[in-house]
């Protein structure tokens, strides 16, 4: 009898406290953009790309999804807000949402960078955002950065990490002397 309580207390306590399994957003934004953005529009120079999701991460800019993918400009901290808990879960080293998986990409399309991907082209992948009373969905945002011109793609996926759409947005960079 003292076998079955220390059975039934070991596994209770196994599926009370079990991880829960959080989607890895910016690796499913990079599979689909090597499969499925990267057939349709093709890139001349191999692309950096950083091994650690935080390089991936762009500070320089203020976070809005275009109207190309909802119709309306939305704009964080106005419609838009980080998910929260998964940017504080990505500071954690042996989070499994740090290193990225670059084990199926095309070594001459891709250029995988220890630290923060220096020369272009570079790609930036953000963290999910999401409407502030919506946590089904989620946006991200891929940018291809060249020294003259950025190409954005804008993402919606679900919250089972289901691509439901995406639009692609080309800019020219003016420089003013």
């Amino acid at each position: 009898m003292k076998k079955f309580i220390i059975i039934l207390l070991t596994l209770s306590y196994s599926f009370a406290f079990g991880q829960v399994e959080i989607l890895f957003f910016e690796q499913i934004a990079f599979d689909f953009y090597k499969d499925s953005l990267l057939t349709k529009f093709p890139v001349k120079k191999q692309i950096k790309v950083p091994k650690y999701t935080l390089n991936f991460h762009s500070g320089s800019y203020k976070f809005q999804v275009n109207e190309c993918l909802t119709g309306v400009l939305l704009v964080d901290g106005k419609e838009l807000e980080i998910y929260g808990t998964y940017a504080l879960e990505q500071m954690d080293f042996d989070s499994p949402t740090h290193v990225m998986n670059y084990e199926n990409v095309d070594k001459k399309q891709f250029r995988i960078k220890k630290s923060n991907s220096n020369g272009y082209p570079n790609l930036k992948i953000s963290q999910p955002y999401h409407k502030k009373t919506d946590f089904e969905n989620f946006y991200i945002i891929i940018s291809e950065n060249y020294k003259r011109k950025n190409i954005t793609y804008y993402l919606l996926i679900d919250a089972k990490g289901k691509i439901k759409n995406f639009c692609r947005k080309e800019s020219d960079l003016i420089i003013i002397h």
